[in-house]
């Protein structure tokens, strides 16, 4: 696993949602900036970002737009996986530049860094 990720939550069945209070109690609804993944069998299938926090990675059994990832979280979990979910809070940062004062939001750059160097399956375009 890549360090300094923590376990949020768990697909384990089928069209249900996550389990993820004992990871994080009730804070799904917290708003902050993070990078996720999502791991079958310690392998990751899949890098993304959200500054919607939390609830972001733990709603994709519900998320038409990422069909493709949804559709394979219920793949996994119809054949008896796991799909389990881990985060990294990520930071904004200020930085002045030129006068303008800019909020930089590191997570994207962050995520890419991550699909380029770990070439997750669930990442590329169906």
């Amino acid at each position: 696993m890549i360090e300094n990720f923590k376990k949020i939550g768990e697909y384990t069945q089928p069209n249900k949602n996550p389990s993820y209070i004992n990871y994080i109690g009730r804070t799904k609804t917290k708003r902050q900036s993070l990078v996720y993944l999502f791991v079958v069998d310690q392998e990751i299938k899949y890098i993304g970002e959200t500054r919607q926090g939390f609830v972001r990675p733990l709603s994709y059994n519900k998320n038409k737009v990422m069909d493709f990832q949804r559709k394979s979280i219920l793949e996994e979990t119809s054949s008896g996986n796991k799909v389990e979910v881990y985060a990294y809070l990520t930071s904004e940062i200020k930085q002045s530049v030129n006068g303008m004062e800019l909020d930089i939001y590191i997570a994207q750059d962050y995520e890419k860094a991550l699909i380029k160097k770990y070439d997750p399956e669930w990442n590329k375009r169906a």
